[in-house]
């Protein structure tokens, strides 16, 4: 059963894939509510979806979570960020009621205090806010060879599909509404893989609904605690593998979906 909630405030749920953060986890959850003073029209939520952690995550999230409840726990089982997300998206909207999701990595790479630029942007009457590393007032404070490794990826993708309304194409940091997130046929979206191609292609996938969408600056800073499941030489030959795809038509697209990009502002 949905939770009930005051009729004039949507909810927004933050949405973070977790393995293994035992380091970061209570913190990354106290510094997201605590963005709740600065929003006013979004009932703000944290949803850990947990890959069946053994380090300790799942029992830390489990005692804030009986305690807080605007913290909530799932246990997803299956390994692997992207089904983690997909199945955090689905318990987002059906069982907390979800208007707005905010997709969110565990390991503070992304600041909770953007947040609120997401919030104002949806409450703007845009569908999709992707967090960006390449547009005015951004912050990117990650290795060089992450920086060429992001430019390199989105360039890619970016002029296989000929997308000119987003810059940002492989963070995960975003946030979109319920409704467009549920135009999406899941199995367009490779939530399986391994190597985080799902975050360039479910972005792209979102796009293809139509919806309004934008960017705002992002700050990005290394991990300083936990360690990266990123696998890169599998990431660039997804990416690689993708874009040539996508360039040959041979990616599936939502039946009557607009050319990627449009509605993009």
């Amino acid at each position: 059963m949905t939770p009930t909630r005051p009729t004039a405030t949507r909810r927004a749920v933050v949405v973070t894939p977790t393995f293994d953060e035992k380091e970061n986890i209570a913190d990354l959850i106290a510094a997201t509510l605590a963005e709740q003073t600065h929003t006013d029209a979004f009932e703000l939520h944290v949803l850990v979806a947990d890959s069946h952690s053994a380090d300790g995550t799942l029992e830390i999230v489990a005692a804030l979570a009986a305690t807080n409840p605007r913290v909530h726990l799932l246990d997803v089982q299956e390994r692997g960020i992207g089904i983690g997300l997909f199945r955090g998206f689905q318990y987002a909207i059906d069982a907390l009621g979800a208007d707005v999701l905010i997709e969110m990595d565990a390991d503070f790479q992304h600041n909770p205090e953007d947040i609120p630029h997401f919030l104002a942007k949806i409450e703007a009457g845009y569908d999709v806010v992707v967090g960006s590393r390449f547009v005015d007032g951004s912050v990117n404070r990650m290795p060089w060879y992450r920086k060429v490794l992001s430019v390199g990826a989105n360039q890619m993708v970016r002029g296989a599909l000929g997308l000119h309304g987003v810059t940002e194409i492989t963070t995960s940091y975003r946030a979109f509404t319920s409704e467009t997130f549920l135009k999406v046929d899941p199995a367009t979206v490779p939530w399986q893989e391994k190597s985080f191609i799902f975050v360039p292609v479910f972005l792209v996938r979102l796009l293809e609904t139509g919806a309004r969408a934008t960017e705002i600056p992002m700050t990005m800073h290394p991990r300083t605690q936990g360690y990266s499941k990123m696998i890169y030489w599998r990431y660039i030959r997804d990416i690689l593998l993708f874009s040539a795809r996508s360039r040959l038509g041979m990616e599936p697209k939502a039946a009557g979906a607009p050319e990627a990009g449009q509605g993009a502002a």
